[in-house]
């Protein structure tokens, strides 16, 4: 009981020290205090030094309807516009019943006070009024001059200009009378004339009060500032059931109801508002005061408010609030009284909410009658109001600011309560949490590979390991694959969560071109997706600096996004795009598919969420693919955000920070090539001088738009004696193979500009089979979906990135041997075709030869010369190489004619269209084999024999050899199967010729022919010897 009271004086006299203090002042003045009698008032036995300023109270005289100034007082009384017998109003009080004749109320006019103050005599003093509140506008003189104003007091409404700020005026008075004259109008407002006490006093007690005025206004301003600030802050936490938000709302309403009286500072700070705004603020504040003090104790008192009264309270706010905003000041003036009423009212009713729940829960009674007993001072000082008694508006700035602080105090016990007992929950939750991500860890890696050998076998199955399927079996297994392949993506996901749960995963931050990631990405998710209704679109700017990123999560995060665009859209577009904003490059995955609704978007990102957006049906069915997302972009230093509209598509942003310092990662990446040299020198250090004898130099063409990655790939190649082409891009590396055609080896970066890796290994694969040309992929990305589309497009070998430098050397050396192996296979094939002579031709030749020496031994000589040189080139074993000079093929072509002339002598005819000298060089039987087809499927195919003509045409930049007949000639089915069947006519064949010319050069033959007109067939190849050399 002792506390309960100990708690109760405590509470008093935190609560009623100020009111005291201000009452007691009152009190205290007033007694001693000059009042003005009659229009005079006697200040000689006031000290201002000692007593400080003094409130003019009293009789002033009143001029009503006229304006007058120190000259009309100083008129003789007998002339006209010297001023009337005047009227006495007390001041302060409003005019309404001074203002007219016949005393009924009226508050729109114009008038003059006067009053004349004795002063002691001596030497000039300097004297200072301050005008606290004169509606709606006034101006001060003091003993003749015009010391102040507020707004521009006139006698016709369209020239006054009401403005109703606190201010104040000096002057030197050096004789024993003061003469003070206010000239007042008011057009605006439903009251009129000086409503608060004229200050007077010296000009240090006038600027003394000045200050404290302001001091006291500032100070509640910032506290009423810094408790809406905490307050709002503080309102984000979801326990707080909105009682912050409603008293942090309060408080701003608080904070402008201060801003808009007292010293109305809202004034200093915006000089150029229309007072009428200024009368509309207090309408406004006033009124949300009351309203969300209304609703905070509805809130947060155990005791419940009458749902009538909030209704009420709900209605009477928001006609307050409308009459505020459309209805003009000097009409909504007249409900001032009923404003005050009802503030009252609503307080009352929070009075007696909180001594109600105050009672049924003793708990923080102290701070609850602090509250309680603050409101009751609030409204003890509203009734003063009413009645026109003075009291200083600091009283109520004090306690409305004491309640605030007080509930904000009560709240943060509350919430320190409650997030003690949620740390304490939390502590278990960590450790069980711990528990699970240990478990996921282990379990991911124990579960990886029996899974994978589930996946394997259910492969061999559906492919026929196993003997020969039905449709029903093939689906059941194909069924276990894909579900196999999911479960081996969410047992990924659940290694990276885990991870980055513990903060395990780290980045190898690097510079990352999006543009080479983001067409791989794309080219991977268009192939796996399998989908032709669904298209892909790359918007890039290409101004797009470069990301300090890790380009392996780069291209985990686009996959995951694009996956789950994949999965809404059935049919549509689906768009990567980008945009810098100042230090990040902001990427978008947008799609046009069925979206998503609100509720499931808010919880997008939430791990093992059932109905979130990663849930792919194609990659995988789980709950973290974008949860996981969402932290590798959070882990790059970026924000990650979803939008979607139901039935139109969805939207995610994401920012990564741009490149800032290239040369720092330039001169990182050096580092790690002198590295990668030093470690290849000490390997080869036998062979310092480069002298590797034993070894065959090799051209590989290195595809990576990176400089340091394409310096460090070159360094090691020719560490090796390899000779080193490079290329930044997909278009770059088919041109330079289009003019270089001998490359032995292509290395090329997964993700490289302008051309995906996908689509370039594709096309080399048009032109080379995988044992004429092999192709190394280096990578970034590990996923099964990365390495089985790899394998699709025609890559022999891939290496994930960054790579380990044996590793690569041994992967590098293992394909060139490769090619080698090949190379000489197909050699030694086509050295075995060119000795392939068919007797029947031989038998043919022979005796042709025998049938000429009787009659003609120098044409048989001819003849058995020509023999030897064909049967020479067949035989030449050692001429293997790929290209040789037009006049050795032209040697061979001639010895094969002449021999087949004097088989068929006039059935036969030979024209040769030459240039003077050639010095090409041409693949080896490139074009022998295409005139022996023309005389023995062409011409001699018919009775009377024809013309076969063979012609070789130097361009600026081209060879072009043609074989034209007059034969029988070939349907376009047949020309068909010459090109696809194995022929081995004349030697080796047309397609044979056709597979090399394409290998090397990339163009192959072209046939044109007429049935029973003929045939010609050429093929363009680029000069030896162009003609710009």
């Amino acid at each position: 009981m002792r506390k309960y009271w100990l708690s109760v004086l405590a509470s008093l006299l935190l609560v009623c020290s100020v009111p005291l203090f201000s009452i007691l002042q009152n009190v205290m003045v007033t007694q001693d205090k000059p009042v003005s009698r009659q229009g005079i008032i006697d200040l000689r036995q006031w000290d201002f030094h000692r007593d400080g300023e003094l409130e003019l109270d009293g009789e002033w005289e009143f001029y009503r309807d006229r304006l007058l100034t120190p000259a009309d007082f100083r008129l003789p009384a007998a002339d006209q516009n010297a001023p009337p017998v005047p009227n006495i109003i007390n001041v302060p009080e409003k005019w309404n019943t001074y203002l007219s004749d016949d005393g009924t109320s009226q508050a729109k006019g114009y008038a003059t006070y006067r009053l004349q103050a004795i002063i002691p005599e001596g030497d000039a003093v300097v004297y200072g009024l301050r005008a606290l509140n004169i509606r709606m506008a006034s101006k001060i003189y003091l003993n003749g001059q015009m010391i102040g104003n507020s707004g521009y007091p006139a006698s016709e409404p369209s020239e006054s200009k009401a403005n109703n700020i606190p201010y104040m005026g000096f002057a030197a008075v050096d004789g024993g009378r003061l003469e003070i004259i206010v000239q007042v109008a008011n057009y605006n407002y439903s009251s009129g004339g000086i409503i608060q006490p004229i200050i007077i006093g010296d000009q240090k007690s006038i600027m003394k009060h000045r200050e404290f005025a302001l001091f006291v206004d500032g100070a509640t301003i910032l506290g009423f500032f810094a408790l809406a600030l905490f307050l709002l802050m503080f309102s984000k936490v979801k326990a707080s059931r909105g009682i912050t938000l409603y008293l942090g709302l309060f408080s701003i309403g608080a904070l402008i109801y201060i801003l808009t009286h007292g010293e109305k500072l809202i004034a200093a700070a915006l000089p150029g508002l229309p007072y009428e705004i200024v009368l509309k603020l207090q309408l406004a504040s006033s009124t949300l005061v009351y309203y969300y003090l209304l609703r905070y104790v509805a809130n947060s008192v155990n005791y419940p408010m009458p749902q009538a009264v909030m209704k009420a309270s709900r209605a009477i706010t928001a006609v307050l609030l409308m009459i505020a905003v459309f209805i003009p000041a000097q009409y909504f003036s007249y409900l001032e009284g009923m404003l005050l009423t009802w503030g009252v009212v609503a307080i009352s009713f929070v009075l007696y909410s909180m001594i109600a729940g105050t009672l049924q829960n003793r708990k923080n009674r102290f701070l609850m009658m602090v509250s309680i007993e603050s409101l009751s001072v609030v409204i003890i000082f509203y009734l003063v109001s009413f009645s026109s008694a003075p009291f200083h508006y600091y009283v109520l700035s004090y306690e409305i600011i004491l309640f605030g602080f007080v509930q904000a105090i009560l709240m943060t016990r509350q919430y320190a309560a409650s997030f003690l007992e949620v740390e304490q929950l939390s502590r278990r939750l960590l450790t069980l949490d711990g528990l699970k991500d240990d478990f996921m860890a282990a379990t991911s890696s124990e579960l990886r590979m029996p899974l994978q050998g589930i996946v394997n076998i259910a492969q061999t199955l559906t492919e026929g390991a196993a003997g020969r399927l039905n449709a029903q079996q093939s689906g059941q297994l194909s069924m276990i694959v894909s579900t196999g392949k999911r479960l081996s993506a969410l047992i990924n996901d659940m290694a990276d969560f885990a991870k980055l749960n513990h903060g395990g995963l780290f980045l190898q931050r690097q510079a990352v071109d999006l543009h080479s990631v983001a067409s791989s990405v794309i080219e991977v998710t268009r192939h796996v997706t399998g989908n032709p209704k669904l298209s892909f679109r790359l918007e890039l700017p290409d101004t797009l600096p470069l990301l300090e990123t890790d380009e392996q999560r780069l291209g985990q995060i686009l996959f995951n996004l694009l996956a789950n665009a994949v999965n809404y859209t059935q049919q549509g577009v689906i768009t990567v795009s980008a945009e810098v904003k100042e230090d990040y490059v902001v990427i978008q995955v947008a799609d046009t598919g069925s979206g998503m609704p609100p509720e499931r978007l808010r919880t997008i990102f939430d791990a093992y969420d059932p109905q979130g957006a990663s849930a792919q049906k194609l990659y995988r069915e789980n709950g973290l693919g974008l949860s996981i997302t969402q932290k590798l972009v959070e882990l790059n230093g970026g924000e990650i955000e979803g939008q979607s509209i139901l039935g139109q598509g969805t939207r995610f942003r994401f920012t990564l920070p741009v490149l800032k310092d290239p040369a720092a990662f330039l001169d990182q990446s050096y580092m790690e090539v002198t590295g990668w040299e030093t470690a290849a020198s000490s390997e080869t250090a036998y062979n310092e001088l480069g002298l590797l004898l034993d070894a065959e130099c090799c051209k590989i063409l290195v595809v990576e738009n990176d400089p340091v990655n394409q310096q460090v790939l070159s360094n090691i190649l020719k560490l090796e004696r390899h000779l080193v082409i490079t290329a930044a891009s997909g278009p770059e590396a088919l041109l330079i193979m289009q003019e270089q055609p001998d490359i032995d080896l292509v290395i090329m970066d997964w993700a490289i500009p302008e051309m995906p890796g996908l689509v370039l290994c594709q096309a080399i694969r048009e032109r080379f089979v995988l044992s004429e040309l092999p192709i190394l992929v280096l990578t970034a990305g590990n996923r099964p979906e990365d390495i089985q589309a790899i394998f699709e497009a025609g890559a022999n070998d891939y290496l994930i990135q960054p790579v380990e430098l044996r590793e690569f050397r041994a992967r590098v050396q293992t394909l060139l041997d490769m090619r080698k192996l090949i190379r000489k296979s197909v050699e030694t094939e086509i050295a075995f075709l060119q000795a392939q002579i068919k007797p029947h031709f031989l038998y043919n030749a022979l005796n042709a030869i025998i049938s000429v020496c009787p009659d003609d031994p120098d044409k048989a000589t001819d003849l058995l010369l020509d023999l030897s040189m064909y049967l020479r080139s067949s035989f030449d074993f050692q001429n293997r190489g790929q290209t040789v000079p037009v006049e050795k093929e032209l040697e061979l072509v001639r010895s094969y004619l002449a021999l087949e002339k004097a088989r068929f002598d006039d059935r036969l005819n030979i024209e040769f269209d030459l240039p003077e000298r050639i010095r090409e060089l041409i693949p080896p039987l490139s074009i022998q084999p295409i005139v022996e087809n023309a005389v023995n499927h062409g011409l001699m195919q018919k009775e009377a024999g024809g013309t076969v003509t063979l012609s070789i045409r130097l361009l600026d930049r081209q060879l072009v050899v043609a074989v034209s007949d007059d034969g029988i000639g070939m349907t376009q089915d047949r020309i068909g199967e010459v090109l696809s069947e194995e022929r081995t006519e004349g030697g080796i064949g047309l397609r044979n010729i056709q597979r090399r010319l394409l290998k090397i050069y990339g163009t192959g033959l072209i046939i044109e022919s007429v049935p029973g007109a003929g045939t010609r067939i050429s093929y363009a190849i680029p000069r030896t010897h162009p003609v710009s050399e």
